[in-house]
């Protein structure tokens, strides 16, 4: 996985990019910034990170993300993996899942970590690979840009005042964004003003349900979810009308017993290890970006707690922003590039307001008869729909990418996620993208096509050297051949990107993602698409 060196060091005055907040998705732009070569700066007002946490779900799309990074197996080693969710009405039968194991890729399953400790080995990665470390204690006080660029001006754990010049700067700063505030962006939306949520992490004994799902338990008036966690811990979290409200943590405790029991008569809980409460916002911004100043995460979008998708989606609008900051601030990407994190993001983030929320009714629309909320789980379709939004799979591109996507061919289509496949000699072809720069497919079918994609390999090259070439050859090719050529061995490719006739290319992203795709005798669009994108430096 190649990557460059960085051209300044962490808490450099003179770093080309500011993030501001400390969380995941502030860990995930510095890390594909700095693999790029490009030097940031991460403060957090908080003295210290975060020792406790609400999110605890890291789903498929963003685990796919982690194997990129090369992270993967850490959270796989040491998190629990649960099946999915399970929908236990009250005083019903009626017990719908969320079966993950329709999922595609490797990971088809939710892994329970902890988000502060998921922070932690994203920190202890950028430490270890990059002497990166955040900047605790140091709070942004004011903003501002104009026709000579960005000035922003920091107090320091010390105290004392620091006025800095990036030349962007990633609001990752939460729900309470100081960037957006110094921006003037509005953050519309609405609260659940009816509902509390309450949680704690504690031991629970004799819990029947298992360990192997996320439980949610329904009733016409209240709600109450367990997760087991990475140890010995449980999630417990409960919501109503407000009447389990209490002051202090014992009586709180009591007060989740009592709503467990209602749900599970043997299940009881120890003492817990720490509880909070919180009142939950629906919301986005009106604008993803600013000049050269980007909102990503919580300060861009939150929403009901419902499916645990937002910390993923907060991580992945970093993974589609960094690397666009980056090959800009290199002079490798056009800078209309950076145009895309907005109108790709947005619907994103429409998507999840509008996916949490319909969960959100489900499990905690209080006051609402069950009969209906039942039967909402019962729409066709229903059960992969909302897996593959929860889970981050369904989320795509392809209205902004349209132009750049050929028609005529099967499978899928410019603006998807990029479909994995086993390839010879013993490589994936998540293996062949995990790199810091676009790669350019080529999938010819025919001896004749494997020239004509040739060519349009070494045009590329000679034009844009950014771009990595991989060319795969049909079944019953020679596999023993050597450098940036592969052969379908196993019919993987042909499964996952469509039975065509004819040989064809396709422009993957380092985010993932497919940029464009049309037939090899449709070269002159893969061409306009990296055009559109990179520098030509040929």
């Amino acid at each position: 996985m190649s990557t460059y060196p960085v051209n300044a060091p962490s808490h450099s005055a003179d770093a080309a990019v500011l993030i501001v907040g400390g969380g995941p998705t502030g860990l995930i732009a510095a890390n594909e910034l700095l693999r790029r070569g490009v030097s940031c700066r991460m403060i957090d007002r908080l003295p210290v990170p975060h020792q406790t946490s609400k999110s605890c779900t890291i789903h498929a799309r963003s685990m796919e993300m982690m194997e990129h990074i090369g992270i993967a197996a850490r959270y796989i080693e040491t998190g629990v993996r649960s099946n999915g969710f399970t929908f236990n009405f009250e005083n019903t039968d009626a017990k719908p899942l969320l079966d993950f194991s329709v999922l595609p890729g490797k990971y088809p399953f939710i892994t329970i970590y902890n988000q502060n400790e998921t922070e932690g080995v994203l920190r202890q990665h950028l430490e270890a690979t990059y002497s990166f470390q955040p900047e605790w204690g140091t709070q942004l006080l004011a903003l501002n840009q104009d026709e000579n660029g960005i000035r922003a001006e920091l107090r320091l754990k010390d105290g004392t005042k620091q006025t800095i010049a990036p030349r962007w700067v990633i609001g990752a700063d939460g729900v309470r964004s100081r960037v957006r505030e110094c921006l003037g962006i509005a953050y519309e939306g609405d609260d659940y003003e009816e509902t509390v949520l309450q949680m704690m992490d504690v031991g629970v004994q004799d819990f029947e349900a298992g360990d192997d799902w996320i439980h949610y338990f329904i009733g016409q008036d209240k709600f109450v979810m367990v997760i087991k966690l990475p140890g010995s811990n449980y999630r417990v979290l409960i919501s109503d009308l407000g009447g389990a409200n209490k002051s202090n943590l014992e009586e709180t405790r009591e007060a989740f017993q009592g709503y467990l029991s209602s749900f599970d008569d043997h299940a009881t809980l120890d003492e817990p290890r720490w509880a909070t409460k919180w009142r939950v916002w629906k919301r986005m911004t009106t604008a993803y970006r600013k000049g050269g100043v980007f909102l990503a995460g919580d300060a861009a979008h939150c929403h009901s707690p419902s499916g645990g998708s937002g910390m993923n989606v907060g991580m992945q609008d970093a993974f589609n922003l960094g690397w666009k900051i980056a090959l800009v601030e290199r002079g490798e990407a056009r800078p209309e590039l950076l145009d895309s994190y907005q109108s790709e993001r947005t619907p994103v983030a429409q998507q999840l307001l509008e996916g949490t929320h319909a969960i959100h009714e489900i499990i905690m629309g209080h006051g609402k008869g069950l009969t209906d909320r039942i039967e909402l789980t019962q729409a066709p379709g229903w059960h992969d729909a909302t897996t593959y939004r929860v889970s981050g799979m369904s989320y795509n591109y392809r209205d902004q990418l349209t132009h750049f996507n050929d028609d005529r061919l099967a499978g899928p289509s410019a603006g998807d996620r990029i479909p994995d496949a086993e390839l010879a000699p013993r490589i994936r072809l998540f293996d062949l993208v995990r790199n810091t720069r676009p790669t350019l497919l080529l999938a010819p079918t025919t001896e004749e096509e494997v020239a004509e994609a040739e060519k349009l390999r070494d045009l590329v090259r000679s034009q844009w050297p950014l771009v990595k070439p991989v060319l795969v050859r049909p079944q019953g090719s020679d596999a023993s051949i050597e450098g940036d050529v592969h052969v379908d061995s196993y019919g993987q490719l042909k499964r996952e990107w469509g039975d065509n006739s004819s040989g064809w290319a396709a422009l993957l992203r380092p985010d993932n993602y497919i940029h464009a795709r049309a037939g090899l005798d449709r070269g002159d669009l893969l061409v306009q698409a990296i055009d559109a994108m990179l520098v030509r430096r040929g």
